[in-house]
């Protein structure tokens, strides 16, 4: 049996989450839209929205560079990070790609991590850690241009080539055909 201690604690237990939201453009102050969505779970505490740079977020990838507003919530109830992140979209009226919740412990872990290089989308040098070890004269130049036109000079172009003439499928003449080629026969009225 837990003792009255434990009962208590778990009493007074919150439930701190971080969300995130990329471009919003809503009526009034994000936080009161954030408590309004969550008062259900009996809001303890809303931080003021801080805003990130606008930059090209990890979590909103398809977004490109966009501004990112980050307020933090506890709660006396528990919930789950996607159902706080689907109530918040709704009240924002934004897509639930705008809106990312974390739970304290994520985001901690999230803030941790080291921050690896990950290729761009139009594959720059800066960011690919596998050309970053190559001299630079080999990529660009006059060497470049040469070795470029070399492996385009050993690529086989087949432009104009002759297509396969159709084979005839080898049936006899003047024979039945397998759909069936007979009329049937309609019989008369007056029954000769």
């Amino acid at each position: 049996m837990k003792a009255f201690t434990n009962y208590l604690a778990e009493l007074n237990k919150t439930y701190t989450f971080a969300i995130r939201v990329a471009n919003c453009k809503s009526e009034g102050s994000i936080s009161e839209n954030i408590k309004s969505a969550l008062s259900q779970y009996s809001v303890e505490s809303v931080s003021s929205a801080r805003r990130l740079p606008i930059q090209e977020h990890q979590e909103f990838p398809g977004l490109g560079a966009c501004e990112v507003h980050i307020v933090e919530v506890n709660l006396k109830y528990p919930t789950i990070a996607p159902q706080i992140s689907l109530l918040v979209a709704e009240k924002l009226r934004l897509s639930g790609k705008q809106v990312v919740t974390r739970t304290a412990l994520e985001e901690s872990q999230r803030e941790a991590a080291p921050v690896t290089s990950v290729k761009a989308k139009d594959g720059s040098v800066l960011s690919n850690p596998t050309l970053e070890s190559t001299p630079s004269q080999e990529i660009v130049g006059n060497q470049r241009v040469d070795s470029m036109l070399k492996e385009l000079q050993s690529r086989k172009f087949d432009y104009a080539a002759k297509p396969e003439a159709h084979k005839s499928v080898n049936m006899p003449i003047n024979t039945a055909s397998p759909v069936g080629s007979r009329q049937n026969t309609i019989p008369s009225p007056k029954g000769k």
